[in-house]
């Protein structure tokens, strides 16, 4: 058999090898829901099985709408993800996600074409071709509940990675909730009374589930903690609002906020001593020379479990996916590294 000059199988060539016209090879691969009453079964399949032997690969989203796998799996992240600063929250799930790809002997596409605009990027903007992949893995600290809701509306396989508020969308994601919880009760037990939790004041789900679990886990206890938004504060003013509310303990939205406040205060008030504790993950962050305390969200695992789930979403049939469980929280650990000291009462 011969190709054209790209290399790829034509629709000309399909319908030769299938004793059918190049008109009838079009309609299979544009009748997505089986629709077209025109076409025998007896002649779709022949289309069918003639592009499976010669993967024809001319156009993926053809083959997507005539109910064929590309094995091709797509991420999609709503902000930059290979800068040295992303890297710290994306490096371990793009690696999770590489391992699954690996061993559900499927492919990933990088969707990159959209432009930034204003530090985001839109899935459904014009040079985004996420429709090319069978489904979507979304990652993003903000994403967009709009596109999240409009995916689900027209039933194309996604999974965003991270806990979402937004009806029916596939998710698995990490229980800040209670991993929160364990650390406000720990710094309980060592005797802290009184503490600040600095943010970053996003809307993000796992950002309002930290301080939910800051607020419940307090609720019942001598600790108490008081919440400091510091967008739009330097350091200056953050060694102040730290030092200024006679805490013992400064509890941070990241990691990288935890060493700069651990910074500032130090350079306002070298004799200041605190314990200092993140709500993330922790590997590879310290406080001078001691590794920080907080957590070990395994986001490798997340990845990896968010992976499979998309594939089970597309090979499922849509008539069943109401079955498949598709909201998913997986616990992370606890790290104590060396920036929790006890309090003596």
């Amino acid at each position: 058999m011969t190709t054209n000059k790209s290399g790829r199988v034509t629709q000309r060539e399909i319908a030769k090898i299938a004793g059918v016209s190049q008109a009838t090879v079009s309609m299979v691969l544009n009748d997505r829901d089986y629709s077209n009453v025109r076409i025998p079964e007896a002649t779709r399949a022949r289309v069918l099985r003639a592009i499976e032997q010669t993967t024809y690969v001319a156009d993926p989203a053809a083959r997507r709408l005539a109910g064929l796998d590309n094995k091709i799996l797509g991420i999609f992240t709503y902000e930059p993800a290979l800068s040295a600063e992303s890297m710290d929250f994306y490096g371990p799930l793009l690696n999770g996600i590489e391992r699954a790809a690996e061993r559900l002997s499927c492919d990933l596409l990088f969707f990159t074409a959209s432009p930034l605009v204003d530090g985001s990027r839109s899935l459904f903007h014009k040079n985004t071709r996420f429709r090319l992949a069978d489904g979507c893995l979304l990652l993003g600290q903000q994403m967009n509940g709009a596109e999240l809701a409009r995916l689900v509306a027209e039933g194309f396989p996604f999974v965003a990675v991270g806990r979402r508020d937004e009806p029916d969308v596939p998710y698995v994601g990490l229980d800040y909730l209670s991993l929160t919880g364990r650390i406000i009760r720990r710094l309980d037990e060592l005797g802290h009374e009184r503490a600040v939790y600095l943010h970053h004041g996003t809307i993000a789900p796992a950002a309002a589930d930290r301080r939910s679990g800051i607020a419940q886990a307090a609720s019942g206890l001598r600790l108490a903690v008081t919440s400091i938004d510091v967008s739009g504060l330097d350091r200056t003013a953050i060694a102040r609002r730290v030092l200024d509310a006679d805490v013992t303990a400064v509890i941070t939205e990241d990691s990288f906020l935890a060493e700069a406040a651990a910074a500032a205060v130090r350079d306002a008030a070298p004799a200041a001593h605190f314990s200092y504790v993140a709500l993330a993950d922790v590997a590879g962050h310290f406080i001078g020379t001691a590794p920080l305390s907080g957590f070990d969200l395994r986001r490798e695992a997340v990845a990896s479990r968010a992976l499979s789930l998309l594939q089970d979403i597309i090979l499922t049939d849509p008539s069943d996916r109401d079955d498949l469980q598709k909201q998913v929280l997986l616990i992370g650990e606890l790290v104590d590294g060396a920036t929790l000291v006890e309090v003596r009462r």
